[in-house]
């Protein structure tokens, strides 16, 4: 059984840009969910390791999903209270923990999602979904707003779990046609030299 972190890792996810913020917060994010996933492991020994954490994942996003919706209004009237208070440039310096959090764990599901190989279109409506809900008074499409760069670094970690999948595939072709080379040639020799 390998572990939370070594499955993300194999998925992709080092490859994925992290400011020094997020990077914190996923150093504690891995370790909650390192725990949960072993746990879950062990509740189910039989499972494939990738398919609990597609589960997991899913639940993970779901719940961070339903928190960042139940404290919204709360973090709006939060925030306009800092911008009347403090000025706009001075709010601004102050982070939703929830707003964090759910991009975070939005970005390992998608990452997840690509390994798994995760219809396209499901992928890219909750990409957008996600980034309109996080950013509502921006635009996606081809403008820079926060909300459309959001939904690219959610459709970024999607195709990224894809190519690691592609290229976990590939070495493991690789490997079985390099056994099976060696069976051949062993094969070969056999016949060779007991005649």
């Amino acid at each position: 059984m390998s572990s939370f972190s070594q499955q993300l890792t194999a998925m992709g996810l080092r490859s994925l840009d992290f400011n020094q913020a997020e990077n914190a917060s996923l150093d504690v994010l891995l370790s909650q969910l390192e725990t949960e996933f072993s746990s879950l492991q062990q509740q189910r020994p039989n499972s494939k390791g990738d398919d609990l954490l597609l589960g997991m994942m899913t639940k993970t996003h779901l719940s961070a999903l339903e928190q960042y919706q139940s404290t919204e209004s709360q973090s709006h009237a939060m925030n306009d209270l800092f911008v009347q208070q403090l000025g706009k440039e001075h709010a601004a310096r102050f982070d939703n923990q929830h707003h964090g959090h759910f991009l975070l764990v939005t970005r390992l599901w998608m990452l997840v999602l690509g390994y798994q190989q995760i219809d396209l279109s499901y992928a890219a409506d909750h990409a957008l979904s996600s980034a309109s809900l996080l950013f509502p008074d921006d635009a996606t499409g081809p403008s820079h707003s926060r909300a459309e760069q959001t939904r690219r670094r959610f459709m970024q970690a999607y195709y990224q779990g894809k190519a690691s999948a592609r290229d976990n595939a590939r070495g493991t072709e690789q490997n079985t046609s390099s056994v099976s080379f060696i069976n051949s040639l062993r094969g070969w020799f056999q016949r060779i030299f007991h005649r």
